[in-house]
């Protein structure tokens, strides 16, 4: 082989073994200062993908690590989670063939993050993933989940609410 083609090769091979960082121990990720608003929601979608891995509901127990301290106190505690997950404006995020973050607004310490899902059973959604950085507690200048709108059509919805 060439030194031009031995170049390739290990090119290849490193961009193929790069991880994004919130893919990086998955299971294990809490909310950190350096993950940004999307690679909270592509962590929260991944887990959600593979949500009873290797237990059931175990996704939605990782993603909840991500939910903001006010989302957790309306929502929890974790058994009232995942029955709200389960419910028909979130399933399809469950064990979804795809889901892909479509697009990003940040302004300040708030963020909507916009997410195109293909559900397990064939249906397509669209959710709004809105976060904000947090200011106090624990878990200081980390994006956390303040909470997540469901759509059917992304066009007329989304502009209702500005992404």
């Amino acid at each position: 082989m060439s030194v031009r083609g031995w170049l390739l090769l290990l090119a290849i091979m490193a961009f193929a073994s790069r991880e994004p960082a919130c893919a990086q121990n998955a299971t294990e990720l809490s909310p950190k200062p350096e993950l940004t608003p999307q690679q909270v929601v592509e962590y929260q979608l991944s887990v959600l993908q593979h949500n009873d891995e290797p237990t059931p509901d175990a996704g939605i127990q990782r993603a909840f690590r991500f939910a903001s301290p006010a989302n957790q106190r309306s929502t929890g505690p974790i058994a009232h989670f995942i029955e709200m997950v389960h419910g028909p404006g979130y399933a399809a995020l469950l064990n979804a063939r795809e889901a892909v973050v479509m697009r990003v607004q940040v302004e300040q310490n708030e963020a909507k993050v916009l997410t195109h899902v293909f559900s397990a059973a064939g249906s397509e959604m669209y959710y709004v993933f809105l976060l904000s950085k947090q200011s106090e507690g624990e878990h200081v200048d980390c994006w956390m989940t303040d909470g997540v709108i469901a759509f059917q059509q992304a066009d007329q919805e989304q502009s209702k609410i500005g992404i």
